[in-house]
């Protein structure tokens, strides 16, 4: 088949189940991979099992293994998260705030390592550690973190965050976009994310507020009087998160780009 041939099969097979604007975009994701795929002899058994995955809902991402974030692309799997737009305007404020400073930070639920791996790459005198419960996640976080040669830069840890003990510590800055969706909003999130992502990095036991919390007391133990916590947030506790850390510390909302309350930023 020629990639004419391939596209022309893809819209008619997928147009009772997306739109056409989906049906544009996917097919991009469809065409890279099988132009890198043209000389194979299993390009059509590729292309079937593409679109069976497609069409059940699995995520073009997880399809393809790779995701964009940024100005970067980051190799995914099933055991972390997609990585979101709102995370990349998280790390957009952070680097807006910090451009001539060496800094030391860690980034607690790394998933793919997205969150560390961008600032480092866009700031060569930052080094940070990241955290995160699943080895799977972490084993993804290190392809990425050699992918961009970061690997003398970026530490890796396999840690519990929630169990571990909140140590002393000294970090310059404290990064975190955690689970924070309550188990009763399943029914209301999409099929692909309840059915395809992590659920360990989705949902929260039963407290919403557990990991930042958690991430207080952390804070608390730091002990730079310059340290800054960033924290993505779900819009409905936001204010929640702001008022537990305006118990002791200066923690002011951040609005995204679509007007939602989404992040908070903590200063000793």
């Amino acid at each position: 088949m020629t990639i004419q041939e391939f596209k022309a099969d893809f819209q008619e097979k997928c147009s009772p189940h997306f739109s056409n604007d989906e049906i544009q975009s996917f097919w991009q994701w469809f065409k890279e991979n099988l132009e890198n795929l043209f000389h194979s002899i299993e390009i059509e058994t590729e292309y079937k099992k593409w679109l069976t995955e497609l069409i059940s809902g699995k995520p073009i991402q997880y399809i393809f293994g790779y995701s964009f974030f940024h100005k970067y692309c980051f190799h995914v799997s099933s055991d972390t998260l997609i990585p979101r737009p709102e995370t990349e305007e998280l790390c957009e404020l952070i680097l807006s705030e910090n451009v001539n400073v060496p800094l030391n930070g860690i980034d607690i639920g790394t998933g793919t390592g997205c969150i560390p791996i961008t600032l480092l790459i866009e700031r060569s005198n930052w080094k940070f550690s990241a955290v995160d419960i699943s080895e799977g996640a972490l084993e993804i976080a290190n392809f990425n973190s050699k992918k961009y040669n970061l690997s003398n830069r970026l530490f890796l840890i396999h840690q519990n965050f929630l169990e571990s003990d909140k140590v002393v510590n000294n970090y310059d800055i404290i990064v975190s976009n955690p689970p924070y969706i309550h188990p009763i909003e399943r029914d209301n999130l999409e099929s692909r994310v309840t059915q395809f992502e992590p659920h360990i990095a989705l949902f929260v036991n039963q407290d919403i507020l557990e990991f930042y919390t958690a991430l207080f007391h952390f804070f608390e133990n730091n002990t730079n009087p310059n340290a800054q916590l960033w924290m993505e947030t779900h819009q409905d506790y936001c204010d929640d998160v702001v008022r537990l850390f305006n118990r002791k510390f200066n923690a002011k909302k951040i609005e995204d780009l679509s007007k939602n309350p989404r992040f908070v930023y903590v200063l000793k």
